[in-house]
């Protein structure tokens, strides 16, 4: 373990009492945060196994600390030592220069840069060097793709700004990727409290272009920060095993070719992350996104096609659910349950030897039908061309096996297909698919870049049709700044 802080006075905080605690030893081991104390006497109850604490102190270099979502790990009651690991963050804030702080006690802190982590891409711009000996200019062709420019629109209920500049960039504390918010010439001032409104599906968004789950490892706020992104005012550090990610989809070939990742980012981030964000309220669309990226990693072929296709059942359910007038039982279901369905049961009881006269499993096996008597017949098929409409998603014959057929016995039998290569055709056809349907809801038209392709372009193109791009206010404060 790599000691990261030390903690010179503090306090541990449960639901229903405290410990000042003399110091503590934070440490750091493969991502993840832990702490080492001596608590009081009489504070450890068995019980706090099982519940979570928090930690506020200082540090041995003037820093404010808080530890979120600490549980237990030891405890030894001869001596009172405990051992913590935590499960949410590690919050740093300087107080040497708080003397700062009263010029910017009504301002909100703004987010300065995030740090993620599992995110793979090529980068679409390049820093121009100029490089110059005694007798002048230096001809020297060497250019580097080292950042990415883009510009974000999310319009969230309450909030006025809009329009905000991401710039992402090769951290230099770590193997992760730095995205800074700080080059906001020309646009809008996004606050840590806006932020974390839609962080949720910021990383659902990210995860789904990487093909891969992406994480944010840290966090920069405040008043005043580094210009390199190593440090601010308060930093915020996840504690979590990190995510290297070795393997990602490229079905959104972000991390193929500078080229492609450039007209990627332009669009998905100006025109398609607002839709995700509302879309995702409705229908849970970081669900689906995480499925797909397990699903890829996932080794069994067969486990791999099962956790697609629930993702594809519960995504259907889910749009149905939105439309708000679906509703898969025939008789309300709590009458089914508690009246219907138990009378039935009653009266079967009462014939139950002349039913298994002929066969003895016969009552046994009626009794386990009386489930589906309420369920619409093909409610789940119907619910999935419902999304597949929505999605653009055109239904030719390859597309109607895998709603008909394929699903069906995949559940059943667990077969989707007579030998490898039709299973892993299959599996493909649904990956993609699956994310088509959430590309085309979302209004994504950059590359794809498929390994099966279940339908023509032209039958894309009749089911995907071009839409008229929606007349947009961008909302920003700050006045255009030359860098």
């Amino acid at each position: 373990m790599n000691l990261k802080y030390t903690i010179t006075q503090g306090t541990i905080i449960g639901d229903d009492k405290s410990c000042e605690i003399p110091f503590a030893l934070v440490s750091e081991e493969n991502g993840v945060y832990f702490i080492e104390t001596f608590l009081k006497e009489g504070f450890y109850d068995d019980t706090y196994f099982s519940k979570r604490f928090s930690l506020i102190g200082k540090t041995e270099k003037g820093y404010q600390i808080e530890i979120e979502d600490l549980t237990f790990t030891l405890y030894k009651h001869h001596n009172h030592k405990a051992k913590f690991v935590c499960r949410n963050f590690v919050k740093l804030t300087e107080i040497e220069r708080n003397s700062l702080d009263e010029d910017f006690k009504e301002i909100e802190d703004n987010i300065l840069f995030v740090e993620i982590e599992g995110f793979k891409t090529k980068f679409a711009n390049h820093t121009d060097v100029k490089k110059y000996r005694q007798y002048g200019k230096v001809d020297d062709f060497n250019v580097n793709f080292d950042y990415t420019s883009c510009s974000l629109y999310i319009q969230i209920e309450g909030y006025k700004e809009n329009y905000f500049h991401l710039v992402f960039s090769q951290s230099k504390t770590d193997d992760t990727i730095l995205i800074d918010f700080t080059k906001n010439g020309g646009y809008g001032l996004l606050t840590y409290k806006h932020f974390q409104v839609f962080k949720k599906q910021f990383l659902g968004f990210l995860s789904f272009l990487n093909g891969g789950n992406v994480s944010i490892r840290r966090e920069l706020t405040g008043n005043f920060y580094t210009i390199d992104g190593s440090d601010s005012h308060i930093v915020y550090n996840y504690s979590f095993t990190k995510n290297s990610n070795s393997y990602t989809s490229d079905y959104i070939p972000i991390n193929e070719h500078h080229s492609y990742s450039s007209s990627i980012f332009q669009r998905a981030f100006i025109y398609s992350f607002n839709e995700f964000y509302h879309n995702d309220l409705k229908l849970d669309f970081i669900s689906t996104v995480s499925s797909l990226n397990s699903a890829f990693t996932t080794s069994g072929m067969h486990q791999s096609y099962s956790i697609l296709i629930n993702a594809l059942e519960k995504l259907s359910t889910n749009y149905q659910i939105s439309l708000g007038n679906f509703d898969e039982n025939l008789i309300d279901n709590k009458v089914w349950e508690e009246s219907i369905k138990p009378a039935l049961i009653k009266v079967l009881e009462t014939q139950k030897s002349d039913i298994n006269s002929t066969n003895i499993d016969a009552f046994r096996i009626f009794k386990s039908k009386l489930g589906d008597l309420n369920r619409r017949k093909n409610s789940t098929v119907q619910k999935m061309y419902d999304l597949l409409k929505c999605g653009c998603i055109p239904i030719n014959q390859n597309v109607e096996n895998l709603v008909t057929s394929e699903r069906h016995t995949a559940v059943h039998n667990g077969e989707f297909g007579e030998n490898f290569t039709e299973m892993f055709i299959n599996f493909q056809k649904l990956d993609h698919i699956l994310r088509d349907i959430i590309l085309n809801i979302i209004d994504y038209r950059s590359y794809r870049k498929p390994i099966h392709e279940y339908a023509s372009l032209e039958e894309r193109k009749k089911a995907y049709p071009e839409r008229i791009q929606k007349n947009v206010t961008y909302l920003c404060s700050q006045p255009f700044r030359e860098e």
